[in-house]
């Protein structure tokens, strides 16, 4: 059988979905962990996403300063020009940046070393957020989210979330389930990964 130039690109596709599928699936075990951790028998799907989320903010927000340069203010850590970086990685870099909104830090921090694994898992789900903005409202509950999950104040996530509503607490509660809903519709939809018995996913 010959193989033609778009047949070629289909398997090229193909395994890169495959790689894809593979290190989410072994984040969602990491998150499974982590919700039976917190939740014990309580815990559900969406609790699987949310503490993902919850500690790749946390590991993001303790990197040092100069190893997230793209999460930070250009003036002040020139993110945009990091040593032996190519341009494809900024730009990688940089949409994860914005996707996750997440915002400058100061360098002054408690200095943090991370395991290489946890910053490409942080960062690996934080990109998930582009499913979240995706949505309607998509850019203030992507916002709403992170800030939640960085444990801010219920008062400021429902400013960011639903600024014409009363506060409640059941606005905060939304924002955690549909966060986690959209999230688990795009691995479904994008990499074909589903709920499994469980808290698991395959």
């Amino acid at each position: 059988m010959t193989i033609t130039p778009a047949t070629t690109i289909n398997q090229v596709s193909k395994t890169f979905r495959s790689s894809d599928t593979d290190a989410t699936l072994c984040w969602l075990d990491h998150g499974a962990e982590l919700a039976r951790d917190l939740r014990g028998d309580k815990a559900k799907h969406r609790d699987v996403i949310w503490q993902l989320i919850v500690e790749a903010v946390e590991v993001i927000d303790k990197t040092p300063d100069q190893e997230r340069r793209w999460l930070t203010s250009g003036l002040r850590s020139n993110w945009k020009h990091p040593t032996g970086m190519s341009h494809a990685e900024l730009i990688a870099l940089e949409r994860v940046r914005v996707l996750s909104a997440m915002k400058p830090f100061d360098s002054d921090q408690t200095k943090y070393s991370s395991r290489r694994d946890d910053e490409e898992r942080a960062m690996g789900v934080l990109a998930w957020m582009r499913w979240v903005r995706a949505a309607k409202s998509g850019d203030r509950l992507s916002k709403a989210a992170v800030v939640l999950a960085r444990s801010g104040d219920s008062e400021i996530v429902q400013k960011i979330y639903c600024p014409n509503r009363k506060p409640n607490a059941q606005n905060v509660h939304e924002v955690k389930i549909r966060t986690a809903g959209l999230i688990m519709t795009g691995l479904r939809d994008d990499l074909g990964v589903v709920r499994g018995e469980g808290i698991s996913f395959r």
